[in-house]
């Protein structure tokens, strides 16, 4: 009876091993992150963007933005106090964070080049004004890059949906 308790323990430990493993990374669309793939990703979202019929730019260094309502007045430079409204996506509409989910007012106001935000962005918002209304792709390299940080895995480009609502 002792050897069959024993080979029963060990059969249910194999089991629960292979049922974990085989899990692992199958819920994570991100696991298999590669620069090849993550090119290939924003090659998509570029291309879906086109058939949708939205204007696409790029920034000297490939910080692709669409404007979807223009603003008025400067655009935001460095040590401008800029309040912005914002949903952060993966390219497959996944929200990984929000100023909605911040504060009550929904906002966040931060000094542009002087508080650290991911290169990308700072960037990217340079191109808008007060009022403009615009969805920044950041490539990894322009955010996090290999490492990834927090629930954003390594390779992964990233959108912003960015309100600029004041400048100071």
């Amino acid at each position: 009876m002792k050897k069959w308790n024993a080979f029963f323990k060990i059969g249910i430990l194999v089991l629960f091993t292979a049922v974990i493993v085989s899990g692992c990374g199958k819920d994570d669309p991100y696991a298999d992150y590669t620069p090849e793939r993550e090119a290939a990703l924003i090659k998509d979202w570029l291309e879906t963007m086109v058939t949708n019929k939205k204007d696409i730019d790029t920034t000297s260094t490939g910080i692709y933005y669409i404007i979807e309502k223009e603003g008025t007045g400067a655009t935001v430079k460095a040590g401008d106090k800029v309040t912005v409204k914002y949903t952060g996506l993966f390219l497959d509409g996944t929200i990984f964070d929000a100023s909605s989910s911040h504060n009550e007012a929904g906002t966040m106001t931060y000094v542009h080049k002087t508080d650290r935000l991911i290169s990308g962005w700072e960037e990217g918002i340079e191109v808008m004004s007060k009022g403009t209304t615009a969805a920044i792709l950041v490539p990894s390299a322009k955010a996090y890059g290999t490492t990834g940080y927090s629930s954003i895995p390594p390779n992964t480009p990233l959108v912003f949906v960015i309100e600029v609502v004041d400048i100071k």
